[in-house]
């Protein structure tokens, strides 16, 4: 399966909708079952470029992703008849009145909204509200992308009326959800000093080549989605040592016997999943849009490639988003308590100070592998809703990296989680753990989530 993503460029142009009327009519006034997608694609697009010019951690990604899909959900939900709003069913999201549909705010006059619009307007303002808005560049952008689906709905014929009622209901959406976001302990966290443990051989330390300090230490401390903080934990690092023979050691050894087994295919792999967090300042990174953007642009790919319809769209986009929040939060908080000191630590000061990574280690602890988290708790969620799809994933062809096809999610998933051995960043352990750890949290997730009616 191929993909038809839209450009990421600031004001890139939507697919028409004229050219899927044959197959779904695009018109004011219908209910979401019968109307494509697109635009919902094109604002996870503008998403994942929004999380990429403001360089933001792996945890603060994820959760600016599952707010941009869970504001175009609830904007769009009165109008899904066959799915039910989130409202009390994530942590302390309560909803307005009574009714499964109800949501974070009444819909007023629902057979009048035009869904595309009111979801635009709730992603933009939603986006607004939980970015940084560090880099110069992303409000525009942000503006721009909002601005063009204003211009191509009032073009498909919607009356101003019906516009501005929608585009009111969006943005009283994304409010409510900015005030609920405001909560949750992100903003506390982030101020909160940290200075990393020393005195033990095992604890984790900068590392080459950047150096930076530990990124998001208390994120742990932040309200999950659907789950409770600390719930989801992980089978603990085998014990360390430096002993040759040690299963410590064999750990370090097998990361350091794997990069020099590497081909080119196991570095291509590692290049393609690195999705690493960059930096604004010397020694600059390669800013991405993080893992949890990754597993948003393969959901887009593959609901473009089933053609699906706006609410199974939208319901993938919002039931990936949570499972990626609460896999990150979950993820982190085992990197902090255990604190492991990364590969290229042990090895440049017990086995080989020469030793360097395939791709740079990013600056918090080893274990869990963050990649092999997310990405397994993505794939259980997928898998549930859409099956065992085939799929080709073009996310980094702007950056120059060939598409990769996949037979499944899991197969997809496995992949991004075994890149990290490849690119001398994990130790076995870190990622085998890790991929425990994101299917508990995917499970977990399809158990607490109800989104169909």
């Amino acid at each position: 399966m191929g993909s038809a993503g839209v450009a990421l460029a600031v004001g890139a142009g939507l697919v028409a909708p004229a050219a899927r009327a044959a197959a779904r009519p695009v018109a004011p006034l219908l209910p979401a079952p019968l109307l494509p997608a697109d635009v919902a694609h094109h604002w996870v697009r503008a998403a994942y470029r929004a999380v990429l010019l403001e360089n933001l951690t792996p945890p603060a990604a994820a959760r600016a992703y599952s707010r941009t899909a869970l504001a175009m959900y609830e904007a769009v939900v009165a109008g899904m008849p066959g799915h039910r709003s989130l409202a009390g069913q994530l942590s302390d999201l309560r909803a307005v009145g009574a009714g499964a549909t109800t949501g974070v705010v009444t819909a007023p006059g629902r057979a009048r909204l035009d869904w595309h619009a009111a979801l635009s307007a709730a992603a933009h303002d939603v986006l607004l509200a939980v970015l940084p808005l560090r880099a110069p560049a992303t409000r525009p952008h942000l503006d721009a992308v909002h601005a063009e689906v204003v211009a191509s709905r009032r073009a498909a014929g919607v009356r101003p009326t019906d516009l501005a009622a929608s585009l009111e209901h969006g943005s009283a959406v994304a409010a409510r959800l900015a005030d609920w976001c405001a909560t949750d302990g992100h903003a506390e966290a982030l101020a909160r000093p940290y200075t990393p443990p020393t005195g033990q051989p095992w604890l984790w330390e900068s590392t080459p080549p950047n150096f930076r300090p530990a990124i998001e230490p208390w994120c742990g401390t932040v309200r999950p989605l659907v789950l409770q903080r600390g719930e989801v934990g992980a089978e603990p690092p085998v014990p360390f040592s430096t002993e040759p023979g040690s299963a410590f050691h064999d750990q370090a050894l097998a990361v350091l016997e794997q990069s020099r087994r590497n081909g080119d295919e196991e570095r291509a792999i590692a290049r393609f999943w690195t999705d690493n967090p960059g930096s604004f300042t010397p020694p600059l990174g390669t800013p991405t849009g993080l893992p949890s953007g990754h597993w948003m642009l393969v959901a887009e790919q593959v609901a473009r490639g089933l053609d699906l319809a706006l609410d199974e769209a939208l319901e993938a986009y919002v039931r990936l988003g949570v499972a990626l929040n609460d896999a990150f939060l979950a993820c982190w908080t085992v990197k902090y308590e255990t604190n492991l000191l990364r590969p290229v630590t042990y090895l440049n000061r017990y086995v080989d100070p020469a030793w360097t990574t395939v791709v740079n280690t990013p600056q918090f602890p080893e274990h869990t592998s963050g990649h092999s988290v997310s990405s397994a708790a993505a794939a259980v969620v997928l898998t549930d809703l859409l099956g065992e799809v085939a799929f080709t994933d073009d996310t980094h062809a702007e950056r120059g990296y060939p598409a990769r096809s996949f037979t499944s999610f899991d197969a997809a998933a496995r992949e991004a989680a075994v890149s990290r051995l490849y690119g001398g960043i994990h130790y076995p352990r870190g990622i085998e753990a890790g991929l425990a750890q994101g299917e508990a949290v995917g499970r977990l997730v399809l158990q607490r989530l109800r989104t169909r009616r």
